[in-house]
């Protein structure tokens, strides 16, 4: 290798790429620095947490009763028409309430898959859109919980665990029926 003190070219001529390969590591081990980060500081555990299938959800919220719930299959085609289009979830659970309370629930196969579901959510309505204001992030009981207003309701949305919840609620309701769901799913 005379004229190369460095030795930076291989028997063909090549760079070695040693620089790039390091610049590759190193970002990944920033990549997986940063996630590792956020779900830290978003506090949602990664284990532990019920699906939608393993409590029971609420039999009334801000003393309203259920009217009518959907599970699996149906409940997935109502979220997904919701969101025009099919959403990456194992299951879902959508609970209608009296006096104008609904409850939708998606379960994905992961905390991981939830989270990314809440951060697309996010990003969709993040201007706001035709329907609803733009999302504002609130801590409650160390949880961030997203509130957006629409339909002549207000809406709320988190993670727990698996779970992405939304709840609308009329404005007079809307508070009581937040509490109550984030003692139930926290």
């Amino acid at each position: 290798m005379e004229g190369n003190p460095a030795g930076r070219e291989t028997r063909g001529g090549r760079r070695a790429g040693v620089g790039r390969i390091a610049t590759g590591l190193g970002s990944a081990v920033v990549l997986a620095v940063v996630v590792a980060a956020f779900l830290a500081n978003t506090g949602i555990p990664t284990t532990g947490h019920p699906t939608a299938g393993d409590r029971r959800p609420p039999a009334a919220l801000a003393g309203a009763p259920v009217a009518e719930s959907v599970r699996g299959p149906a409940a997935l085609r109502e979220v997904a028409r919701l969101h025009g289009r099919r959403i990456d979830a194992a299951d879902a659970l959508v609970l209608h309430y009296e006096q104008g309370i609904v409850l939708w629930i998606t379960t994905s196969r992961s905390a991981l898959s939830a989270t990314a579901l809440l951060w697309r959510m996010n990003r969709r309505m993040a201007g706001g859109t035709s329907v609803f204001t733009a999302p504002q992030a609130r801590e409650i009981h160390g949880r961030t919980v997203f509130s957006t207003a629409g339909l002549g309701a207000r809406h709320f949305y988190y993670q727990s665990g698996n779970n992405v919840l939304w709840l609308q609620a009329p404005e007079g309701l809307a508070e009581a029926a937040l509490q109550e769901l984030l003692t139930h799913y926290p």
